[in-house]
């Protein structure tokens, strides 16, 4: 059995957790220094006491703590590395490159940075994957497996990891944001809430089923659904005049500044 470990039990080390427990060939473990056992009491998974304990007993381990908390733990982190060196290390902290992970962890240290989105608590995710140069092959491939149980998966230059975090892990947020924007819209107009979400729910469920199904792309489905001199046609036109386009590039672009490791 593959036992995976995670320094951090936030959103997205939740979402990982939730999307691997129906496997039964790998044991999962979470260290937190706030609320790891509560997590691991909830999800149904075992909690370590220390990051040295959970280093110990796992094969894996994903760092998922913030950015801002990489520092108080370095410490720790580099210690455990020296006891149990074969240890894999998936990153999962935005804006932290390989070398500053190998710095941290030192040489003899295997180290590989993912990108998920939310959406791997249901399998239906995307991750983005880097490897640094030199990687023995069946451990790359190994760890592109391991997500492919949870979504799609595609491997990435660490240059390009930035936008993938913009985009395919803040997408959600994006998409939810859209989903809101149509179920409040249909209450204003008097439809009750249930069919109001449930509308929201389904119209974007669907376009994305149908994109998938029938490969159709984006622009096709826009063309599609754009009757001539209809209502659909004058609200994307309404949309491409109030600068829609460009405000959601800017904050792809404000979001992508944040992801990007500092030189």
């Amino acid at each position: 059995m593959l036992s995976i470990g995670f320094i951090g039990s936030g959103n997205i080390a939740q979402a990982i957790i939730k999307g691997w427990r129906g496997n039964d060939e790998i044991n999962q473990l979470v260290y937190s220094k706030n609320n790891g056992a509560k997590v691991a009491e909830e999800l149904g998974i075992a909690s370590r006491i220390s990051i040295l304990e959970l280093w110990q007993d796992s094969d894996i381990v994903l760092l998922a703590v913030p950015k801002s908390a990489l520092s108080e733990i370095q410490a720790q982190l580099n210690m455990a590395a020296m006891v149990k060196p074969s240890v894999i290390v998936t990153s999962l902290i935005d804006g932290v490159s390989l070398a500053e992970l190998q710095d941290i962890f030192g040489d003899q240290t295997i180290i590989s940075r993912a990108v998920p989105n939310i959406n791997v608590s249901t399998r239906s995710g995307y991750t983005g994957l880097s490897f640094p140069e030199g990687i023995d092959e069946e451990i790359r491939g190994a760890i592109a497996m391991l997500f492919l149980e949870l979504g799609r998966v595609d491997e990435f230059t660490e240059e390009q990891l930035p936008a993938v975090s913009a985009i395919a892990s803040a997408g959600p947020a994006y998409v939810a944001a859209l989903a809101d924007i149509l179920a409040n819209t249909a209450l204003e107009n008097g439809i009750d809430v249930q069919r109001a979400v449930s509308m929201a729910e389904q119209t974007l469920y669907g376009t994305a089923t149908t994109m998938r199904q029938l490969q159709q792309s984006p622009n096709s489905i826009e063309v599609a659904a754009s009757p001539a001199d209809g209502g659909t046609e004058a609200a994307l036109e309404h949309l491409a005049e109030g600068g829609f386009v460009e405000l959601l590039k800017d904050a792809i672009a404000v979001a992508q500044e944040k992801s990007t490791p500092e030189k």
